[in-house]
């Protein structure tokens, strides 16, 4: 029976790759397992190119630096400004230290119940010029870094004139506010005495 079976579709069976529904051009091999992009089994100038993108600073200079007269002044002018800067910042800390200082003298050299108020108006009245030498110093640093950067080349000297304006305008917005702070907390110091001696 089996013998008779394959006698009979033999012939079909050998007419099988003429139909056009099994032609090769048709038939379609499974695709092929996908590879991770950053695998060791990548090709080697993928790598190569991803290693020459990776890393890349810009070195030189950028800008034609200006070397008028008139940017070298300002050049000056800034440097001064920040030397000026940083001698204040140093002054406005020695006057608080002192400020502490004397101000702790007097209270230890009081009497008994007294010392309490030349203390307070001593710790808000040498809070603040601590607290100005701070935030000029903080002030400093980034005109610093821009001056070095228009000195390699990276800024335009318009450009760095516009930061250190930017610098000193958030300089004084927070003075201002260090200002307010220190008058409503001397204020509440003093209400707070007034109130317990009554």
């Amino acid at each position: 029976m089996a013998a008779f079976l394959c006698r009979q579709l033999a012939p079909s069976l050998s007419r099988l790759p003429n139909h056009p529904l099994l032609r090769p051009s048709l038939i379609h091999p499974l695709p092929r397992p996908l590879k991770h992009p950053y695998s060791s089994a990548s090709p080697p100038d993928q790598n190569a190119d991803f290693a020459n993108f990776k890393h890349q600073e810009i070195e030189g200079p950028t800008v034609e630096r200006d070397l008028s007269s008139l940017a070298n002044e300002t050049r000056k002018v800034l440097d001064t400004m920040m030397r000026t800067g940083d001698s204040l910042s140093k002054a406005l800390a020695s006057l608080a230290v002192l400020q502490l200082s004397v101000g702790a003298w007097v209270s230890y050299s009081s009497p008994v119940g007294t010392g309490q108020m030349p203390l307070v108006v001593t710790c808000a009245a040498s809070s603040f010029p601590l607290a100005l030498a701070f935030l000029l110093r903080r002030s400093l640093k980034p005109m610093l870094f821009f001056r070095k950067m228009e000195e390699q080349g990276r800024l335009q000297i318009l450009t760095l004139a516009l930061q250190v304006s930017k610098c000193f305008d958030l300089f004084f917005a927070r003075v201002r506010g260090v200002s307010y702070a220190c008058a409503a907390g001397l204020s509440a110091a003093f209400f707070f005495t007034l109130l317990s001696r009554l």
